[in-house]
């Protein structure tokens, strides 16, 4: 049975999208059920092919295309060249949730601005947006040693859907302990 177990300290880990991990590690501080703390995202810009993104929202054959032809009818003036999706996230996040019992939700919000769209060259196209936020929900296992589970953004930032994935975040030991 698990005993209460104060959560705060630094904790690292990963979230996946799309079958890819990208590192994560928090700060965390627990008063009683409340929990609050800081994220630090490793991997801030997100960039793959039109076809690629298409692929992964399950938008229908021939999708890619037509992304394209409409960026490039929107603004003439770019360049020819690849157009790649894109998105960029602020590095920092403030967190705020609850613990209870074994179950540990909080809020990410990302300090800063965040964008999703298009790139073609050095040529921006998407939706730019501050105060991204992240749902978190996860099972602390028996020993409080980790935090498992799964997060979502809800459709903004011009994203077509609801965005999910999972988390996994490991409590690191205090410098100097074995």
């Amino acid at each position: 049975m698990l005993d209460r177990i104060d959560l705060s300290g630094h904790w690292s880990g990963f979230y996946t999208q799309h079958d890819h991990r990208r590192p994560i590690s928090a700060e965390l501080s627990q008063d009683g059920d409340r929990l609050i703390g800081t994220m630090n995202d490793d991997c801030t810009v997100i960039e793959r092919s039109v076809s690629e993104l298409a692929m992964e929202e399950g938008l229908p054959p021939g999708a890619d295309e037509k992304i394209v032809e409409q960026i490039r009818s929107m603004v003439p003036e770019v360049p020819s060249g690849p157009i790649r999706a894109e998105t960029q996230l602020p590095p920092r996040s403030h967190l705020e949730g609850e613990v209870d019992g074994r179950a540990v939700r909080f809020l990410k919000t990302y300090q800063g601005p965040s964008f999703t769209g298009y790139r073609v060259g050095d040529f921006r196209v998407g939706m730019l947006g501050e105060g991204q936020e992240v749902r978190y929900r996860g099972l602390l296992n028996d020993d409080g040693t980790v935090i498992e589970g799964q997060w979502q953004i809800d459709a903004v930032l011009g994203l077509p859907r609801r965005v999910e994935g999972g988390f996994w975040l490991r409590r690191q030991a205090p410098d100097g302990a074995n």
